[in-house]
């Protein structure tokens, strides 16, 4: 491809530092639900006694910490299957399957993850953090967490997953790439819909996923 001469917007954002001008790729592509997956959703909608029980305790952290409330069941579904007991082969707790150390900083008590509203809010709080981080990265003040970019929606995820320096890594472990995309399944998904609060689905927006006119995301 020839070089051009830069328009005066490129030589602005080219004299940002270098993380702000991480190149805009998608950790994984948008991925389109394999049998497997639809076959595990189908089997989840059908227990909405368990996907939809903490509804109300997802939306509390999402307002109080002003993210998507979808998100936030998203990454417990992926994290748990909305199981409050769970644990990981490597300590992670709960429905969040939050680390005791990661709890311990944000303010809960590594022995009180399993109690379903403290492991939400260490979660949720974490969360937060990772966002708070995006915003000084790329110098994103002034849009809210629930407007972000999809590219750094997919960056947080796999944040969340492998921890804060893969904010801005360009290696992958083949995990969290999986881990990635089996979280934005789940926010494309009927499960992670919020059902039981009243009047949820209206009072935060959900993620921009808008489109370029050359079809990429931004």
């Amino acid at each position: 491809m020839s070089e051009k001469a830069p328009s005066p917007a490129t030589s602005t954002a080219d004299a940002r530092p270098a993380a702000a001008r991480l190149h805009q790729d998608l950790v994984v592509p948008i991925p389109i639900a394999t049998p497997t997956y639809r076959h595990t959703f189908k089997v989840l909608l059908s227990q909405p006694e368990k996907t939809d029980r903490y509804d109300d305790l997802i939306f509390k952290y999402a307002r109080r910490y002003r993210l998507d409330a979808r998100f936030l069941k998203s990454i417990m579904a992926a994290e748990s299957e909305f199981d409050p007991n769970a644990v990981s082969p490597s300590g992670a707790r709960g429905l969040m399957q939050v680390m005791p150390d990661t709890a311990e900083g944000v303010g809960v008590r590594a022995h009180d993850i399993h109690d379903p509203e403290q492991g939400i809010k260490a979660g949720a709080a974490y969360i937060r953090d990772l966002f708070k981080t995006a915003w000084r990265l790329f110098h994103l003040q002034g849009v809210r967490y629930t407007d972000v970019p999809h590219w750094v929606m997919q960056r947080v995820i796999a944040a969340y997953h492998a921890g804060p320096k893969f904010l801005t890594s360009k290696h992958w472990f083949a995990s969290t790439r999986s881990y990635v995309r089996k979280v934005v399944l789940y926010y494309h998904s009927k499960v992670t819909d919020l059902r039981r609060p009243a009047g949820a689905c209206g009072e935060l927006p959900t993620f921009v996923e808008a489109a370029a006119p050359n079809g990429t995301l931004y």
